[in-house]
């Protein structure tokens, strides 16, 4: 397949991943949304009707995992369908058993690190904006915190979604390697632990000091330094929770507000 060809099977197949969930149904989730997105490669490599046929049935069967996860599965898939589609010696059944084999571990991860951490973390880094804002009434101060969420939170996610794509559809059986290359556990943590940390400078600071005269170099600097700190001793994320819980009821009860 040509160069540009495959592009503009890929994006199309990017476009249309947005529209996973758009006939999710009970019995079998995601399976029709999995097979709009797959459309257009079929209909390119499979031009006889009832091959075609066969084909659509087979991809009719169950599926579920995290959107945000799913476009591995849509290139690993497309590209081993295209190798049965060249007559090349695999089974119909290892495309199936795969597809349903790496749904719910990317499922998972991917709801433990987009939903789970990804999410809040991103909102957290809006309130800052929020607090830094607040002694100001004009339309940026009401505006910049949403924006930067909602750009933030999605930008990286469109990277992933569509750089996920085209690696496991070129990479094929050396995806799994490639994602477990990048050690989400480690990233995780790594958030987890920012965020709390800057919950806690945000919180120490908005009571004591107010954020309009704090500097925010510093206070990066603080959230690295402290969460570099906390990392290398390996602290429970919920010590920090739990921490910041009670310094904000001693703070209330000391009147310190």
């Amino acid at each position: 397949m040509k160069i540009r060809e495959s592009n503009k099977l890929m994006f199309s197949i990017f476009f249309r991943s947005f529209f996973l969930q758009c006939l999710w149904n009970f019995e079998r989730m995601q399976n029709v949304g999995f097979l709009f997105g797959l459309l257009p490669f079929i209909k390119k490599h499979y031009p006889d009707p009832e091959k075609r046929k066969e084909v659509l049935l087979r991809h009719m069967e169950f599926f579920n995992t995290n959107p945000y996860m799913a476009n591995i599965i849509f290139g690993l898939i497309a590209a081993m369908e295209q190798t049965l589609s060249l007559g090349k010696s695999i089974d119909p059944k290892e495309i199936s058993s795969i597809k349903k084999n790496t749904a719910g571990p990317l499922a998972a991860i991917g709801d433990k690190f987009f939903w789970a951490n990804w999410r809040p973390f991103t909102a957290l880094l809006g309130i800052c904006f929020i607090l830094f804002f607040r002694g100001s009434h004009t339309f940026l101060a009401n505006w910049i915190a949403p924006l930067f969420f909602l750009f933030f939170y999605n930008i990286f996610i469109l990277f992933f979604r569509f750089w996920s794509l085209k690696i496991s559809y070129h990479f094929r059986n050396k995806t799994v390697r490639v994602i477990a290359d990048l050690e989400f556990r480690y990233i995780i943590d790594i958030t987890r632990y920012i965020g709390l940390v800057l919950l806690i400078v945000m919180t120490i600071s908005y009571l004591y000091f107010g954020l309009m005269f704090m500097n925010w170099i510093v206070l990066a600097l603080v959230v690295m330094l402290l969460s570099a700190v906390i990392i290398s001793i390996n602290l429970s994320t919920e010590i920090l929770v739990y921490a910041v819980i009670l310094f904000c009821i001693l703070s209330s009860y000391f009147k310190v507000i």
